[in-house]
């Protein structure tokens, strides 16, 4: 989830809680200042009646209409002395004017005249029901809590969205960014501290990035070039040695292991030479490269090579796969991939090479397991039974990929191990 929507999703749902608490706040508060308005209507009325009763006075209708009503009656001393002066309820009373029941706020009093009589007025007014103003309540509570929670969340999208542009920035250049490749400068002007704090630390790492990498490139690249000639004399002085009838067989057995063992080293010493160079970006030539072209000029070399392991190697092309690429690289390249479905296949195995839509895919048979996706294309990692590799093949095909935007990736279906190779 982006941290935009997360954002926006935590302030909703607090804005939701909070605006369900002063909704049902809301409701009380408004039924409590109706109740208070009409008790002291009521208590007005009822005061007025007791007046005019107590002096004489004629008293008014019982009932005008559908407006307040009263009844007044005769208690007794007990029923007076076990019951409140004043009492306040909601209950239905009978209009006689409209012939029916209504809900009403009845104010019952009692009171004493100056004869010792106790008398008991029960005034009435037509409310609201409850019921009817509780539902037109709800409903435009649900209508307003609706409308504000739409608003809240578009209002948060727009700002935070609007404050998070600094970091998406940041994120999309991050994103492109290669490590010793020519990289488009980073604008991400801002009037936030917490971002132009971050835009600093991040163009600070990268550059320790870039000069480690550099060191590490050149580290390789001059220890590789070194050691490139003392193996090469080394090889050579062995070989002039195994030439040498006097040396006794156990010996020569020895000194043969030994020269096995550096024609592996230099092997390893001009893999990594390579890699340097094509990091260092000294691969620049480029030209349209038929790979289909290539894979018929160097297929008849691996054929010789690998005769005894009567492997069958089936091309299939609907279309030229043409790559601008470097030709000494295009060439490397598909011989590391050749290579290696040769070297981790099986006697009487299969290679399909398939050519399509400006894609590469060679598929072999070999392990009955699929392999590691990802550690496959680590440098110095041995498939297991297979140690005598280099374990700098696939590095190196990926290395050449990343270096003209292609991308090499393994599957594992229907018994083949797959590398496909394709424009991104």
């Amino acid at each position: 989830m982006k941290l935009s929507h997360s954002v926006v999703l935590r302030l909703s749902l607090m804005a939701a809680f909070v605006l369900a608490l002063w909704s049902v706040f809301f409701y009380f508060a408004v039924m409590d200042e109706v109740r208070d308005e009409t008790d002291d209507s009521l208590e007005d009325y009822s005061e007025l009646l007791i007046i005019r009763f107590l002096s004489g006075q004629p008293m008014p209708s019982q009932s005008i209409g559908s407006n307040n009503q009263y009844f007044l009656r005769e208690v007794t001393a007990d029923f007076a002395a076990h019951h409140p002066v004043l009492t306040y309820e909601d209950r239905s009373v009978f209009i006689d004017e409209k012939g029916e029941e209504e809900p009403a706020r009845v104010l019952t009093s009692i009171f004493r005249t100056d004869d010792g009589r106790f008398m008991q007025l029960e005034v009435s007014t037509p409310s609201i029901d409850k019921h009817d103003v509780r539902m037109a309540i709800i409903g435009w509570l649900v209508f307003l809590y609706l409308t504000l929670m739409a608003a809240v969340c578009l209002c948060n999208y727009w700002v935070i969205g609007r404050s998070l542009r600094p970091l998406h920035r940041l994120l999309t250049w991050l994103k492109a960014y290669r490590i010793g490749k020519t990289n488009e400068p980073l604008e991400n002007e801002t009037r936030i501290s917490e971002f132009r704090m971050l835009n600093r630390v991040t163009q600070n790492t990268i550059e320790r990035s870039e000069k480690l990498f550099r060191q590490q490139k050149e580290f390789v690249g001059n220890a590789s070039h070194e050691m490139q000639t003392p193996l090469a004399v080394a090889c050579g002085r062995l070989e002039m040695l195994l030439d040498d009838e006097t040396l006794g067989e156990e010996r020569a057995t020895e000194v043969f292991k030994t020269l096995k063992t550096l024609q592996r080293l230099s092997q390893i010493n001009r893999s990594l030479l390579l890699l340097s160079k094509i990091d260092g970006g000294q691969f620049v030539e480029k030209t349209a490269v038929s790979i289909h072209q290539t894979l018929e000029d160097i297929l008849p070399d691996f054929r010789t090579a690998y005769a005894h392991l009567h492997i069958r190697i089936e091309i299939t092309c609907t279309e030229d796969v043409v790559w601008q690429m470097d030709p000494a690289l295009a060439t490397i390249l598909l011989q590391n991939m050749i290579k290696n479905a040769y070297t981790h296949n099986h006697t009487d195995g299969e290679i399909h090479i398939t050519l399509q839509n400006d894609t590469l895919c060679v598929a072999n048979t070999g392990a009955a397991e699929p392999l590691d996706g990802e550690a496959i294309f680590t440098r110095f990692h041995h498939t297991p039974g297979k140690s005598d590799s280099t374990g700098l093949g696939l590095p190196i095909a990926q290395a050449i990929c990343r270096n003209y935007d292609m991308e090499i990736t393994y599957a594992f279906s229907n018994g083949l191990h797959a590398f496909r190779i394709a424009k991104t």
